[in-house]
């Protein structure tokens, strides 16, 4: 149990770190043609947490996949797969959210000239020595730093944060982007509906019963739906967020036109595939690393997820629908 919960204290550290600043995502500028559904940017990407005696650092990838732009902001699958140094072991998570790829050089020149109106805030930036555009967002908790190529490719990041109880640090150095044919539907009749699925984690042949998560649909607004979703973890009190969807995939639903593709993204330089595969319940969606399996969603022929597993260094974490 207490891995459990020391793994989900590092996938909300990653996940929170690894985003640009709110202020530089508004959409007073427009977004560029290159920054459309079908992109995919690649990074080289490490973090590494620790609290008291115990830490934790692990050394990756993180990609990027743009599947809709709407109001001058970039959404998509953002996918992070860390590799312990020790054991080999994998971490992978994955988070639909507005992509950082792409940051308007304005933005940060207007952050630059504003920068006093950010109370207990440092606001830094300027030219690289290689000609990139950087900023660097600091407070006594934490400190974000993003370097930009000319037309706005977000090329560097790195995120620091201090706690009493610990610290987190996660850096990115760009690899490589691309595009792909990225499937332009409405959302599936799924994408409506509520669910609840069980949440297990398996180690060793063994399964434990560690909570619950359910999710209510709340509408939708142009390409974007909303969902609550209600975390309900052991002796803990549910905890509340809200989750997003795209037409082409969501939190608990793969759209059927994807489902059809053999594979969906293959990036062989880094050993990683997301294909489709026939499965017990329709359709497997399954992404590997390295020849190892990441990520397993089973889904009806409609696009929602029966079960869900992904790889957790060591661990399997498993939804499995209840209703």
């Amino acid at each position: 149990m207490k891995k459990f919960v020391m793994l989900l204290v590092v996938l909300v550290l990653v996940s929170c770190f690894a985003q640009v600043p709110d202020f530089l995502f508004s959409s007073k500028y427009p977004i560029p043609e290159w920054v459309r559904p079908g992109l995919v940017v690649v990074y080289q990407h490490e973090g590494g947490t620790q609290s008291g005696e115990s830490a934790l650092y692990a050394t990756g990838y993180r990609i990027l996949i743009v599947t809709d732009v709407q109001n001058n902001v970039s959404y998509g699958i953002g996918i992070t797969l860390l590799i312990h140094p020790t054991d080999y072991s994998i971490m992978f998570t994955s988070e639909l959210n507005p992509v950082p790829v792409f940051v308007h050089p304005q933005e940060i020149q207007d952050a630059l000239d504003n920068a006093d109106v950010y109370e207990g805030t440092v606001v830094q930036g300027g030219r690289d020595i290689d000609n990139s555009i950087w900023i660097e967002i600091a407070d006594n908790f934490s400190s974000t730093a993003v370097w930009i190529s000319e037309d706005g490719l977000v090329k560097r990041y790195q995120f620091l944060e201090r706690q009493n109880q610990g610290s987190g640090v996660v850096r990115g150095e760009y690899l490589t982007h691309f595009y792909i044919d990225w499937p332009d539907e409405d959302f599936p009749p799924v994408a409506q509906e509520n669910h609840t699925y069980n949440i297990y984690s398996a180690a060793f042949g063994f399964m434990a019963l560690q909570g619950s998560v359910s999710s209510e649909f709340l509408g939708v607004q142009g390409n974007i739906a909303r969902y609550s979703a209600t975390y309900s973890m052991g002796t803990a009190f549910p905890q509340k967020a809200e989750l997003i969807g795209f037409p082409s995939i969501g939190p608990f639903y793969i759209h059927p036109d994807l489902l059809k593709r053999d594979v969906v993204l293959e990036i062989p330089d880094i050993g990683f595939v997301w294909q489709n595969e026939p499965g017990s319940y329709g359709v497997d969606s399954v992404i590997y690393f390295n020849g190892q399996e990441c990520y397993r969603a089973s889904c009806y022929e409609n696009g929602l997820a029966a079960e869900i597993k992904t790889v957790q260094m060591g661990l399997v974490i498993v939804q499995q629908l209840v209703e």
